[in-house]
């Protein structure tokens, strides 16, 4: 079963559209639609040689940042078009999670998603409830082949309500 599992999966990576990439140690890619919702606009960013540090603020809040390290660091954002004259209207959700490049296959469930460190986002103006989360429950799935990646996840948060709860990618990075 698992040796069909992973020969399916090949064969979806080998006729996976490769993407312009840039010449640096970040690929900013823009997924396809079916992981955005029609009124905002999505990025899926990969950080070669980073490392992703989860720090506090004086007032407890968790917030990622992506720094020089051994890892890959996955950022995906899905922001949300402004309303027309209206204040206050942005509107931006984050996941970011980090893995070891030696890494093939991981498959987390659950509370094993802080093994990557996975995080979510929810930015915007909506007092009490925004701000990062560790993400405790859902699964990932990721796989990596000669440059090729391939990212499913699905994930809930039950502290702040969320738009985009589920990712499923292949990049050529």
């Amino acid at each position: 079963m698992r040796l069909i599992l992973c020969s399916l999966l090949f064969i979806t990576l080998s006729c996976a559209v490769t993407k312009e990439q840039k010449s640096d140690e970040r690929v900013s890619l823009p997924p396809p639609h079916i992981n955005c919702p029609e009124n905002g606009d999505c990025l899926f960013e990969v950080f070669k040689n980073s490392a992703l540090n989860l720090s506090y603020d004086s007032t407890g809040k968790l917030y990622p940042e992506v720094t020089e390290g051994e890892k890959i660091v996955i950022k995906y954002h899905y922001k949300r078009k402004t309303i027309e004259n209206a204040m206050d209207s942005s509107y931006s959700e984050y996941v970011y999670f980090e893995f070891d490049p030696n890494d093939k296959q991981i498959i987390l469930k659950d509370n094993e998603l802080q093994k990557v460190k996975m995080v979510f986002g929810r930015i915007c103006y909506c007092k009490g409830s925004m701000g990062y989360f560790p993400v405790r429950e859902g699964n990932l799935f990721l796989f990596t082949s000669n440059g090729n990646l391939h990212v499913r996840t699905s994930f809930k948060i039950n502290k702040v309500p969320q738009i985009i709860d589920q990712i499923d990618e292949n990049i050529k990075f």
